[in-house]
């Protein structure tokens, strides 16, 4: 058991089972067929309901598309205006006689309300109009709105129902416009109920009958005796909704659904066969799925280990089974993991190395500047006590601190002399430069922030976003005294570089006011190795050779200093 695969130990079981199970219920398979034929009728409903609502929709969008059709003569507006009749007739008649074998009835009614014109075509012979002048419209619902351009959140064309001669019209009302889109007047197009009904009938294949609001009858299917069909039918009401609006309700008659008869015998013969494949499923189940689910469980949480950073765990290989091989295939991926995460960290520093070196080698007064800062700022930042997450992104951040440079013109970043006004401002862009060209990487957020505020004073009057005291992040505090520092202690065309002793009264000269007070008393408590970093910072050679003495005292490869290399 112990090697046999995953798929054997859960299928074997539960093909047993299934097989028992089966033997029993092909026994009685066959007395099912009642329950079947129940829910068969209420899918028969289900379905005659969705049927009947679909034909009523597509009579609507039918009505819908007739109107538009018939309105859209510009001179329908000018007959109307004119109320010219036999005008009318001439224009609508066609259309009307097109729609053919659809019996639709048009109502024109005038910018006043009064009905010039109803039409509709003679089905035995097309080119014939049934016209009648005259008539009331005060049955037509909505007409008033129509008439007045009012629109409510469905448009400008309503639906609805009105009284019409031996029946009702199921109607579409929408608004006839002249070439300056003022209403001129209101068509009507609609068709009998009892031909809709008829329509309904032979499409959804049920019988139907339509009811008001007040459960008045309105009309029903051809030969459709209700009294009759609530005892040889099942009869299902259902809503009657027009235009989103429910005129009453329609009763549907379906064919009754077959005799069920008793099926006691049947139920309890089921229930028990199904409770004993439940006990048995459970049981096997159970002591099956704590064979699988144990080992995987190691497995996970191992994977949340290695999630947090962990590479060197490793997960218990328990059996020879698939579940084990995984175990063993995982811990190989971690190994190869974690040595693959070593040697890109590698790769990841030599990276910004030859980015920091790209940089400062654009101007030969700046070279090795963000490393000279990122060794100044570490010493600053292990003085004032900050964790050692806080360390490796401030060296990130000091390695990349002045990249925006790289959209700075040359002839501005080497001019000899002093720069103007504008000039200033241009360079002062840089900030904001390089946090938009790093804004994709997946770094620190304290990253970001010294590259885009490094340039921050603690009295407020720094760029870009001229922040002052704890507002501005505590790395870019730091990093503001290294940058300083090394623009002080480094030569520039337009002077001589500063001596240290000079640059760091300097900076303790401003404190509270560029620099953080705090921070200040950091850097002059390692005012002593500050001070050996800047005297060794004249090569590169001199920079190599303090970095492995320093790795030789420490004993680590820590962010403080050890961890730099200089790019030649």
């Amino acid at each position: 058991m112990r090697n046999l695969g995953v798929g054997t130990k859960v299928v074997a079981p539960f093909v047993g089972l299934t097989l028992l199970v089966g033997l029993l219920v092909s026994a009685v398979a066959g007395q099912e067929l009642a329950v079947l034929g129940a829910q068969q009728q209420l899918l028969l409903a289900t379905r005659a309901e969705d049927n009947v609502n679909t034909v009523f929709n597509s009579i609507e969008e039918r009505q819908l598309a007739e109107l538009r059709l018939f309105t859209v003569s510009p001179e329908l507006a000018g007959a109307v205006a004119a109320s010219d009749q036999a005008r009318l007739r001439g224009l609508l008649l066609p259309l009307v006689a097109e729609q053919l074998p659809v019996q639709t009835e048009v109502v024109v009614v005038d910018r006043a309300s009064r009905r010039l014109l109803t039409l509709s075509a003679d089905p035995r012979q097309p080119g014939h109009c049934i016209c009648q002048a005259g008539g009331a419209t005060d049955g037509f619902q909505h007409l008033d709105s129509v008439l007045a351009s009012r629109a409510d959140r469905f448009g400008t064309r309503y639906l609805g129902l009105a009284p019409w001669p031996g029946t009702r019209l199921l109607y579409t009302v929408g608004p006839i416009l002249d070439s300056a889109g003022t209403v001129a007047g209101a068509m009507v197009v609609g068709e009998r109920l009892d031909a809709v009904l008829a329509e309904v009938q032979q499409r959804a294949a049920v019988a139907v009958a339509a009811f008001g609001s007040d459960q008045t009858l309105l009309g029903r299917s051809a030969g459709l005796d209700l009294r009759s069909a609530q005892h040889s039918a099942r009869v299902v009401e259902v809503p009657w909704v027009l235009r989103f609006q429910t005129q009453g309700h329609l009763a549907l008659a379906l064919p009754p659904g077959p005799s069920t008869g008793p099926q006691t015998i049947l139920l309890l013969i089921l229930l028990g066969v199904g409770l004993a494949a439940l006990v048995l499923t459970l049981g096997a189940g159970f002591f099956i799925s704590r064979s699988i689910t144990r080992p995987l469980g190691a497995i996970l949480e191992a994977t949340h280990l290695v999630a947090k950073g962990n590479l060197k765990y490793r997960a218990p290989v328990e059996s020879g089974d698939e579940i084990g091989r995984v175990a063993s295939s995982f811990n190989g991926m971690i190994e190869t993991l974690d040595e693959r995460s070593g040697r890109l960290a590698r790769q990841h520093e030599d990276t910004l190395l030859a980015l920091a070196a790209a940089i400062d080698a654009r101007d030969a007064y700046t070279h090795g500047h963000s490393v000279r800062v990122a060794l100044y700022s570490s010493a600053v930042a292990a003085a004032a006590g900050l964790e050692l997450g806080d360390l490796e992104a401030l060296e990130r951040g000091c390695l990349v601190h002045d990249i925006g440079k790289i959209g700075v013109p040359d002839q501005l970043l080497l001019k000899p002399g002093r720069l103007s006004r504008e000039e200033q401002e241009e360079m002062r862009r840089h900030p904001l430069v390089g946090h938009r060209m790093l804004a994709g990487l997946g770094w620190p957020d304290d990253v970001f922030e010294i590259v885009l505020h490094h340039h921050e004073r603690w009295d407020g009057g720094g760029y870009p976003g001229g922040l002052a005291q704890d507002s501005i992040p505590v790395l870019a505090r730091v990093v503001a005294i290294a940058d300083t520092l090394d623009a002080m202690t480094s030569q520039r065309p337009y002077r001589p570089a500063f001596s240290y002793r000079l640059a760091a009264a300097e900076i303790v000269r401003q404190s509270a006011l560029q620099f953080d007070p705090e921070l200040v008393g950091a850097f002059r408590r390692a005012a002593g190795e500050i001070g050996e970093l800047v005297v060794l910072m004249s090569g590169d050679q001199q920079i190599a050779e303090y970095l492995e003495r320093k790795a030789a005292v420490t004993g680590t490869r820590a962010v403080r200093v050890p961890r730099l290399r200089v790019a030649s």
